[in-house]
């Protein structure tokens, strides 16, 4: 009859201080934290570091507490430097008057700037019906360019045109019916 030989796998094992270094891949039991720890091995291995590396398992502790603690910090400092950075956005935008208008029913100049560059931003309403848009214009002496971007909800019969002279650009209109024209200047 053949004899069996059962064979055991013994690990190194005892209290977590008493833990010595690991062989590469050798494995260390700490009976008092019930951590397990896996050997790095030498750095001629190729180990990053000498020493042990825990495998985690139900009784690793993890320090995600401090973590958490030094990343919200972190994040809250951000969020007042983007608080900051807003505020100085803000004070450099130009302040925008809107300028509300009742357009009559005939021809007429609406407005007149002395700016070279400029977009004028309007909501034009007459009746039920509604326009909304941007007229970008440049002057050079007394030419004028513009562009007339708008959106509508309904059909209105008021029609801008620009004209300029040496030294102001005018925005006229013509109408049918009565209208009303809120609109702000904003300086390129």
């Amino acid at each position: 009859m053949a004899v069996i030989q059962i064979s055991r796998i013994q690990h190194r094992r005892g209290l977590q201080a008493d833990l010595p270094n690991l062989a590469s891949a050798e494995l260390g039991w700490s009976v008092d934290t019930r951590k397990l720890y896996i050997g790095n091995g030498t750095i001629e291995e190729g180990a990053p570091s000498l020493g042990r590396t825990e495998v985690l398992t139900q009784y690793s502790i993890l320090d995600f507490e401090s973590s958490f603690t030094s990343n919200i910090t972190a994040l809250q400092a951000n969020v007042v430097a983007i608080n900051g950075n807003i505020a100085v956005i803000q004070s450099q935008l130009p302040t925008k008057t809107f300028t509300t208008l009742a357009v009559t029913a005939n021809a007429a100049t609406i407005t007149s700037t002395t700016a070279n560059n400029s977009v004028i931003s309007y909501t034009l309403g007459q009746g039920a019906d509604e326009r909304s848009g941007t007229i970008q214009f440049s002057r050079a002496n007394s030419t004028v360019a513009y562009i007339e971007n708008s959106t509508d909800t309904g059909s209105t019969d008021v029609v801008f045109t620009m004209n300029a002279n040496v030294t102001h650009t005018n925005l006229n209109y013509t109408a049918g019916t009565v209208a009303n024209l809120i609109y702000s200047f904003n300086t390129i």
